[in-house]
């Protein structure tokens, strides 16, 4: 990890010569943050001390890895305030939050959202979410937004952040365990599934009750360790939606239970979406919000594992499951699940004999391969510089040429 880093920071020594950046203090100083008075401010919330960061242009990265952080907070929505965020103000030490002046209550299920690389939490899937929880729950709905650090094109500033993310996050989760809540469910998009791998290892040996990760996010994390990703370790419950694996998405099995809808790398409907990287991806999210309130269900049949249904090994059989915001606890293993390919997209049980939906899409579809594979070759690369490991430019498109390959066998598959 020293020459992981080590490494970045040498390749950030050369960015500051040629474009001017500067170690900065955050905009604001402590003594301007908008305490409740109840916070008495000391160690971390010292007035005189500045939390530095290394800043070039849209880029932002923390070396203070003290919380709070400017950069990370904290909103609450409620069935009283459907669409009004609520600022959560929290402090380091024990009871130093403002959630006693809040419509937090401890007694409901809490839901912890947090958003991606090159988002906020007004990403409309995101939103949807929440608005679908509070449509018919009434939970307590926090959001994470962290957006001043992950700023596009700064992915490796991202990476970099998430640790400090994660570690700030915790945070909220210690306030509002103090109140006496024991429902606390953590969801992830993206990069954001792979903070909460970080908020679990802050809590430990405290154990969340369940994280879900949305399509949780390929690149720098190919070669990474089980501290270092989103993993079954992070939560007594983690269940894992695949909806665009080998590119932005990863295709490893990652929680307790493993969905890969419509395959798990593209998604029907996608094809005519002038963004359509992005529509596979944020699919993730937008099925997860369905789920809380279909009635038709997400359901998936089970699978030894996705290499064997990329082989074309796993017919439809029962027992089947659903998936999503009511999937049961005690599920394991792989499943795979059809959708419809317009909104509502929650197709019910398979009923056979044959599956129609997966198979729409061009006929021509190796139009997407010169794209698909110069992306897998930048993960490549990406996970190359950040783990050190042993892959050159030599060894980087056969390493992928065998992901190609084994896509190859699933569009054969699912296309015909």
């Amino acid at each position: 990890m020293v020459v992981f880093w080590g490494s970045w920071l040498v390749v950030f020594g050369l960015l500051c010569t040629s474009i001017k950046c500067q170690i900065v203090p955050d905009t604001e100083d402590y003594q301007n943050f908008p305490l409740p008075f109840k916070i008495s401010p000391g160690a971390e919330l010292n007035p005189y001390r500045r939390q530095q960061a290394l800043s070039f242009g849209a880029c932002k990265i923390h070396f203070d890895m003290k919380c709070p952080n400017d950069d990370i907070t904290f909103y609450l929505y409620t069935k009283r305030q459907p669409q009004t965020a609520e600022s959560v103000i929290l402090g380091s030490r024990l009871l130093e939050s403002n959630l006693r002046d809040t419509h937090f209550d401890p007694r409901k299920p809490t839901k912890i959202i947090i958003h991606g690389y090159n988002s906020d939490m007004d990403l409309s899937a995101l939103v949807e979410i929440r608005k679908e929880y509070l449509k018919t729950q009434d939970n307590n709905i926090f959001t994470v937004d962290w957006s001043p650090l992950a700023q596009g094109p700064c992915y490796p500033g991202a990476l970099w952040n998430i640790r400090h993310v994660g570690k700030c996050s915790a945070q909220l989760v210690e306030r509002i365990r103090e109140f006496g809540a024991e429902d606390i469910h953590v969801i992830g998009f993206s990069l954001g599934a792979h903070v909460a791998n970080f908020l679990a290892i802050s809590l430990r040996p405290y154990l969340l009750p369940r994280i879900t990760g949305l399509d949780p996010a390929l690149p720098g994390f190919v070669t990474a360790n089980t501290d270092e990703k989103l993993d079954k370790s992070d939560a007594h419950f983690v269940d894992v939606y695949h909806t665009n694996a080998f590119m932005q998405g990863k295709a490893e099995e990652s929680g307790h239970v493993d969905f890969y809808v419509n395959g798990g790398v593209l998604q029907p409907g996608c094809w005519a979406e002038p963004r359509f990287f992005a529509c596979n991806h944020h699919r993730a999210p937008i099925y997860f919000a369905e789920s809380i309130n279909t009635h038709k269900g997400f359901w998936g049949w089970p699978c030894p594992s996705y290499l064997t249904f990329i082989t074309g090994s796993c017919p439809p059989l029962d027992p089947q499951v659903i998936m999503g915001e009511f999937v049961n606890s005690t599920s394991q293993g792989v499943y795979l699940v059809i959708t419809e390919s317009v909104p509502p997209y929650a197709a019910g049980k398979y009923e056979g004999p044959s599956i129609e939906i997966i198979k729409e899409g061009p006929t021509d579809w190796e139009k997407y391969e010169n794209e698909i594979l110069d992306n897998a070759d930048e993960l490549q690369y990406l996970d190359r510089d950040l783990y050190d490991t042993d892959t050159t430019s030599t060894t980087s498109r056969p390493f992928f040429k065998g992901i190609r390959e084994g896509l190859g066998r699933f569009f054969e598959h699912t296309l015909g």
